[in-house]
């Protein structure tokens, strides 16, 4: 099945279209998201922002797996289909006609590096001026006064970017199944160490990640070799021991803020897993380091 440039554009859900002109369109996916063999008479980028999405083209039937830390180029008139795979998942797809690609060749600089390493379905890994050009793209700011321009922007800084890293960055291989599993870990541990000091219930993880709870609990520990509370009772310990040599914050008031009830349960937590009480720890330090400097930054004691 064919879909044109103006078709992808055109019939794209108003909720998902983020930016489109005459030469590029940015649309969201997201949830149970699945589109069967097809080609375009475009370019496309795709960009997962959250999960997985698994990718099969005429190159590589068996399918390959993208996530956060790779970005896939399908060029024109290539039959692939995609679907989300591993958890919840969100993804940015950019389509490029070739007016837009001449007139960056013309504007921007050759590219015919670009053209030959876009023969086929191509993996790039994909760096963190890209990541943060898509979470501003995907931004939901719909209210605000140009928004609509900002996002037109934004979508065609993020299409020169990913050229550029195209041209000069690192091609990926093929993943597996495992591997993007893994990645789903890093995600899982990201959101772990965020809210560290909230009680955060396998049931609420899996319904976040949209993976079960079994799978979410089976996945982490052969990741990261510890369960969901163990990692985060590892965070919340360790950021304690950061405040204990880092600042003088009375010992109560840094178990509030790292999950613990009180000084004593952050106490006997330390003296389980470390062998040592905070005041051990805080005493280690020859001269502890204040909360608070003038620019509200933590400064040291000015030396003796």
């Amino acid at each position: 099945m064919l879909r044109s440039f103006e078709q992808l554009r055109d019939t794209a859900r108003s909720d998902l279209l983020i930016a489109a002109d005459d030469e590029h369109a940015a649309v969201a996916g997201s949830g149970s998201y699945a589109m069967p063999w097809h080609w375009h008479d475009c370019l496309m980028f795709i960009l997962p922002s959250q999960g997985t999405v698994e990718l099969k083209h005429e190159g590589r039937r068996e399918g390959s797996w993208l996530s956060q830390d790779r970005f896939a180029v399908v060029p024109p008139n290539q039959a692939h289909e995609t679907r989300a795979a591993i958890g919840a998942h969100r993804h940015l797809a950019i389509y490029v006609t070739g007016a837009t690609l001449m007139r960056l060749d013309r504007e921007a600089g050759s590219l015919s590096e670009f053209h030959r390493r876009t023969r086929t379905t191509i993996l790039v890994h994909r760096t963190s001026t890209v990541k943060a050009l898509q979470a501003l793209s995907l931004r939901n700011g719909q209210s605000a006064y140009g928004d609509g321009k900002v996002r037109q922007a934004l979508t065609s800084a993020l299409l020169v970017q990913c050229i550029a890293e195209v041209m000069a960055g690192e091609i990926a291989p093929a993943a597996s199944r495992y591997e993007h599993g893994m990645a789903l870990v890093e995600d899982l541990k990201h959101y772990l160490a965020l809210h560290a000091d909230e009680q955060v219930p396998l049931d609420a993880l899996a319904d976040r990640f949209g993976v079960s709870r079994r799978h979410v609990t089976r996945l982490f520990r052969e990741g990261t070799g510890f369960s969901v509370g163990e990692f985060q009772l590892r965070i919340r310990l360790q950021t304690a021991c950061e405040l204990l040599t880092g600042t003088d914050l009375p010992v109560g008031e840094i178990a509030f803020r790292v999950g613990f009830e009180s000084g004593a349960a952050l106490a006997h937590a330390m003296r389980r897993a470390e062998g040592r009480s905070p005041s051990d720890i805080r005493n280690s330090v020859a001269r502890p380091i204040k909360i608070q400097g003038p620019f509200g930054r933590a400064e040291r004691d000015p030396p003796r």
